[in-house]
């Protein structure tokens, strides 16, 4: 299997994580929608449909629930370039620069910047599917644990 089917296989079986197997945790209620993925580039798309439980004071997408999307996103890049290992998120920067209505759809793109042996760093861009417009950035960075070590050390 080449790498580009190896990392759409890979998002399927994410996608079936999140939104089945984990459908009562954030990740399920999130309600992720696979758009794409390039192995070339690095990189994993997913839409994130603006519910009305999302909402914030001001009735627009909650600033958590954007972080949320970037960390979901960005963790489905993270554990696949680490591969049989553990990849939590060790920090996520966010720039919030415009409101996301509800009903519209949150559309992020993930992208690695460095996939090292025990760090992996991300990129991140959200745009509203309705308008088009860039409504947040963020910075991530990931830690490859090597799980077959951590066990063996309990």
């Amino acid at each position: 299997m080449d790498k580009q089917a190896r990392m759409e296989a890979y998002l399927e079986k994410t996608m079936h994580e999140n939104n089945v197997d984990q459908k009562e945790t954030i990740n399920g209620r999130m309600k992720s929608i696979k758009i794409g993925c390039s192995f070339e580039e690095k990189s994993i798309t997913l839409g994130f449909p603006v519910q009305d439980w999302q909402a914030n004071r001001g009735g627009k997408m909650h600033g958590g629930m954007i972080c949320a999307a970037f960390d979901m996103t960005a963790a489905a890049v993270a554990r696949f370039f680490a591969g049989e290992n553990f990849a939590p998120t060790i920090s996520l920067d966010v720039k919030y620069i415009r409101p996301v209505e509800l009903g519209d759809t949150l559309i992020v793109t993930a992208k690695a910047t460095a996939t090292g042996r025990r760090i992996t760093q991300i990129v991140c861009e959200a745009v509203s599917k309705d308008t088009g417009k860039l409504a947040a950035t963020a910075a991530t960075v990931y830690m490859n644990v090597d799980t077959i070590k951590e066990k063996q050390s309990i």
